[in-house]
């Protein structure tokens, strides 16, 4: 039986990635006559690319996979430091669209924000919610603001199709006085007694979310780390790595505004991984087994920076986790509030 059930859900998956080629095809056929103008417009400045490289993506539209594209189609972008992209040089040397979040148009193509911004860090899913998009609705005015790109993609169909999925996280709410808050470190789990399969449902798979808080003269500055279960892994540059999110921020006691706020992901080896998931900020202070992973920068947001920007950007950042609520808000979201007392009602009936 147990081979039966193997078998059908191998033919199920094998039907679907059947039904999935027949899409591309057919997708590549309607945008021919556009990627047959991208190809020649690459050619037109020495950019040769293959139609292999080509393919449909249905979150996306027809994207064009190719080491440093975006680099060979506009060798002028310069990269930071840190490997960001100027949101004042982008806004001049692209079109954006705040109801398209996610994309620059040129006319040739669309340059991308990073995969580190789709759902779970995936470069065939659609944008996690609703980092993105909050991000595109900022006003600028006062904030040098900062983006990492999808460096190896492009998009081909410049148009102002868009992928759509309803999500239910909204953010958090956070009315604290920043200066009143204590320095030290917090460390959120979700509950206990869910299982695995819940956790992965209603907490996006998070097995423990860091806090810390830190005061330097005139300056508060706030860490947070989120960790996800420990089947949340990739695989880069040949190693295998658990990606960590990473929030900093330095608030202005002076001023009563933040003067910087940036994200990162973090790449834990699995060793790694292990020692810090329980720890806290603390760690490299106590322990003799430092912690120091690779890290890169997906945003910053330099000059005057709400408190308002900063929980509403934390909150999406760390998309859909309700321990990041729970931190701002003092509890879970309501809905989850209530979806939690039902499980828990229905395991006590079957005790």
């Amino acid at each position: 039986m147990a081979e039966m059930r193997k078998s059908e859900e191998e033919e199920y998956l094998e039907n679907y990635r059947q039904e999935l080629e027949r899409e591309n095809q057919m997708m590549l056929s309607k945008y021919e006559t556009i990627i047959e103008e991208f190809v020649q417009y690459c050619q037109s400045i020495d950019v040769f690319i293959d139609t292999e490289s080509i393919s449909f993506t249905p979150t996306i539209g027809v994207v064009c996979e190719h080491p440093n594209i975006l680099s060979d189609l506009m060798p002028s972008l310069q990269k930071d430091k840190e490997g960001l992209y100027s949101w004042s040089e982008l806004s001049t040397k692209f079109r954006i669209n705040k109801f398209n979040s996610g994309y620059f148009y040129s006319q040739s193509f669309m340059a991308m924000a990073s995969p580190v911004f789709r759902r779970g860090m995936h470069s065939v899913n659609n944008w996690a919610p609703r980092f993105v998009e909050k991000f595109w609705s900022l006003d600028m005015e006062g904030i040098d603001a900062y983006l990492s790109l999808d460096q190896n993609r492009v998009r081909i169909n410049v148009d102002n199709s868009c992928y759509r999925e309803e999500d239910t996280w909204f953010g958090s709410p956070f009315n604290e006085d920043i200066s009143e808050i204590a320095d030290g470190v917090s460390h959120l789990r979700p509950p206990s007694d869910l299982d695995a399969h819940h956790l992965d449902f209603f907490f996006n798979d998070a097995y423990a979310l860091d806090i810390c808080w830190s005061t330097k003269g005139d300056i508060k500055s706030f860490q947070a780390l989120e960790f996800k279960g420990p089947k949340n892994i990739i695989q880069m540059n040949g190693g295998t790595f658990h990606p960590v999110r990473y929030v900093h921020a330095e608030y202005d006691l002076i001023k009563s505004e933040f003067r910087h706020f940036d994200g990162a992901t973090q790449y834990h080896t699995p060793e790694e991984y292990l020692v810090r998931r329980d720890s806290n900020f603390r760690h490299n202070v106590k322990e003799k087994i430092k912690i120091k992973p690779k890290s890169l920068k997906s945003f910053k947001l330099n000059g005057s920076v709400s408190v308002e920007t900063w929980t509403e950007l934390s909150s999406h950042f760390f998309a859909s986790n309700p321990l990041i609520h729970e931190y701002f808000s003092g509890g879970y979201p309501p809905y989850l509030v209530d979806t939690l007392e039902k499980i828990r009602a229905r395991s006590a009936k079957n005790t």
